[in-house]
This record gives C-alpha cells, sequence and structure tokens, in this order.
C-alpha cells in the first residue's frame, strides 16, 4: 500500500473518531493500524498541519478532540452512511479479528435469518464471478418444490443482497435470459467451458428506473405524514427510489409488504 493511500486511510480514522467519537489519542491510532505510537503521533501532526483549526488537544481528557468548526474532509458527515459504516464493521467481524474505528457496535437481527449456504458451491460461483467464467449449478426452482433441481450453465455478473439473502444475477443459458439466483438454493456448483455472457448485454441491469411510492391512503392521515418522514419527496408527497431496473421487484416486493401492525402495505405505488 502506498504512503499516500496509507496517509488517507489513517486521516479517515481520525475524522471518524473526531465527528463520532471523544476524540483520538496516538495510542488508539497506533493500535487500530498496528503502528508504534510515535508513527502515530506524526500522522496526527501531519493531519494539524495540512488541516489546521480541526481538533485541539485537552491536557485534561489527554486526547485529540474536533473544535467547533471541525468539518470532515475525508468522511462523510451524514448519520445513515455512519450507521451503514458501523453496520459494515461489525459485519467485517465476524469474519476476521480486526479493531472497530468507533466505541459502537450494531446488532445486526437480519444474521439470525441468514439461511445456510453450500460452501463449495460458493467458492466456485465466486471464483467464476471473479474471474468471469461459466458455471454449472445445480438449483432448486422454489423453496417449497419437492423436487424443483434443475442443472444449468450460468454466466455469473454481480452480487446482489436483498430480501435479507445473497443472490448472484447473471445470464442463465438454460433460458436464454438474465437472472437472479438465490445462492442458498444452490447445492453444487462446478467450472464449465462455455461463452461468458458479460453484464455489457443485460438491459435491465444497465437500465435506471425512477420508482414513485406514496403512503397507503387507507391508512390515517398522521401515519401517512410520518412514514414520509425522512424520504426523498416532491411537493405532492411521493417518496422517489432510483434502482437497476433489474432490482426494482426487490423494491417494490420491500415496500408492498402487509405491516404486521395496520394489516396492509405502508406505500402504493404512485
Amino acid at each position: 500500500m502506498s504512503l499516500k493511500k496509507h496517509n488517507k486511510e489513517r486521516f479517515e480514522y481520525i475524522e471518524t473518531r473526531l465527528l463520532w467519537g471523544e476524540g483520538l489519542t496516538a495510542g488508539e491510532l497506533g493500535e487500530a493500524f498496528g503502528i508504534s505510537r510515535q508513527i502515530a503521533q506524526k500522522v496526527i501532526t501531519n493531519y494539524r498541519e495540512k488541516y489546521p483549526h480541526q481538533m485541539v488537544y485537552k491536557k485534561r481528557q489527554k486526547r485529540h478532540v474536533a473544535t467547533e468548526s471541525f468539518k470532515p474532509i475525508h468522511v462523510a458527515d451524514n448519520s445513515l452512511k455512519f450507521l451503514d459504516f458501523l453496520r459494515g464493521e461489525t459485519l467485517i467481524g465476524h469474519y476476521r479479528e480486526e479493531r472497530a474505528w468507533s466505541d459502537f457496535e450494531i446488532n445486526d437481527v437480519t444474521r439470525l435469518l441468514h439461511p445456510e449456504l453450500d460452501h463449495s458451491a460458493i467458492q466456485i460461483l465466486l471464483g467464476a464471478l471473479h474471474r468471469k467464467q461459466t458455471v454449472s449449478i445445480e438449483y432448486r426452482k422454489k423453496d417449497w418444490e419437492s423436487d424443483g433441481w434443475t442443472s444449468r450453465i450460468i454466466s455469473p455478473h454481480n452480487l446482489v443482497y436483498a430480501d435479507n439473502r445473497y443472490h448472484v444475477r447473471g445470464f442463465c443459458h438454460l433460458k436464454n435470459k438474465f437472472l437472479d439466483f438465490v445462492l442458498s438454493r444452490i447445492k453444487f456448483a462446478e467450472n464449465v467451458h462455455e461463452d461468458w455472457f458479460p453484464s455489457d448485454d443485460d438491459r435491465e441491469w444497465n437500465k435506471y428506473v425512477k420508482l414513485e411510492f406514496k403512503p397507503n391512503t387507507a391508512l390515517p392521515q398522521g401515519i401517512q405524514d410520518t412514514i414520509l418522514q425522512n424520504y426523498k419527496i416532491i411537493e405532492s408527497g411521493i417518496r422517489i427510489i432510483n434502482c437497476r431496473k433489474a432490482l426494482a421487484f426487490y423494491v417494490e416486493r420491500d415496500l408492498f409488504k402487509i405491516d404486521a401492525k395496520y394489516g396492509c402495505p405502508l406505500w402504493l405505488k404512485f
């Protein structure tokens, strides 16, 4: 890793601690990156020289803290993006031991609901995805079909996370079209020598659509007003989501789910 990239990542850590934490010490920075306290102190000094008036050292607290005029330069000043980062950081912690950049941890309930995956099949599939190669899979069409296994060759091109599970988007050589395949429905995979179909030919993947939703008019007006909060809307009170056409199905299915409390979907298509 280049020195420039090293410094950028360390500056990102500094700003994360200044923006969302209680500041930082050279010792914490050193522990986070596996460097000595002396080198960590040089990084802090470099940051202060490059971006003056961003932080000050509080002797009583023995920490560097953000000034009142602090504005992040290397990280986003956005609460939702930070919470997404925390969730990602927590998920990384389940895969490898790594010191957290913050003092918070997200307790992710969706992990408790994930289906099991065939380890060998997923290894081969991800390898084919990385090398842009075709792969033959045994795929179960529907979870409830007792005899629904089919053999098919696919050209995987992208991973998707929707409905609290992982999918792979790719060209199905059997049906001669691009489809989504749920990873938990794959029980066997092997590499095959067939022509690979790139995502360039996947029109629904490459086309973006604007989806418009309004609160369900069957709900009390107060509830309608509440669920509109914090979303991008236009003057008529419409929630707008821009996404790939291939993913619109998942967005709509999620928003049109029956709400357990009100007995109806919270959203309707505009």
